[in-house]
């Protein structure tokens, strides 16, 4: 696979805010995922390296953090259990800004429906509702639970249910697949060059 995700430590010997705006003086930084003010300038076409800025974005300033999150939790606690509920909020988040490249309305169900692991085809509608629209605007889920675990998503009951690792290491491999089929597909590349513009021009230089 062309884009797979690494998420081992870039080197970085700068000393400024660890994520958002620098807004200390006008100097030229290099590109830092988590600033977007170092992004690159948007490209008249979606090409090798907007792919790439993208895969380190990805890499770095979402879907790393929060796998350093979870790597500390299962360190210091031995599993999910007690974090999860937080850890299951930042994955929504990071469903939501990923797909937000790539697709409009519903951009999350649709990404699911597209990238994600077959398993979890059947029930993109339910995850963007029970999950993604639950945990970002009620905080909790009310509908539908989650497993400190590995376990497939399925029903319980009447229930939908996954386990975190499950969906964590399924949106990992959904983005990787966004990622390839970037490349070859039009309406991608529209999409994804006017989202990516959006957010590099409103960012504070």
């Amino acid at each position: 696979m062309k884009y797979k995700l690494n998420f081992s430590s870039k080197l970085d010997f700068s000393s400024f805010p660890v994520t958002g705006a620098i807004v200390a003086g006008a100097l030229r930084h290099p590109f830092v995922a988590w600033r977007p003010s170092t992004w690159p300038a948007a490209p008249t076409t979606v090409d090798e390296d907007l792919v790439l800025t993208l895969k380190r974005i990805f890499e770095d300033s979402i879907l790393g953090e929060i796998e350093n999150v979870m790597s500390d939790v299962r360190q210091v606690n031995g599993s999910l259990e007690h974090r999860g509920h937080v850890i299951a909020i930042a994955l929504m988040c990071a469903l939501t800004a990923i797909s937000s490249y790539g697709y409009t309305g519903r951009h999350a169900a649709k990404f699911i429906k597209r990238h994600f692991h077959p398993d979890y085809h059947p029930y993109a509608d339910q995850i963007y509702t029970l999950y993604r629209n639950s945990l970002m605007h009620d905080w909790n889920l009310f509908r539908a639970s989650v497993y400190p675990d590995d376990r497939k998503i399925t029903v319980e009951g009447g229930s939908l249910a996954f386990g975190l690792h499950n969906f964590a290491g399924a949106l990992v491999a959904a983005t990787e697949d966004f990622l390839e089929t970037l490349g070859s597909d039009a309406a991608l590349q529209r999409n994804t060059l006017r989202r990516y513009k959006k957010l590099r021009n409103s960012a504070v230089s």
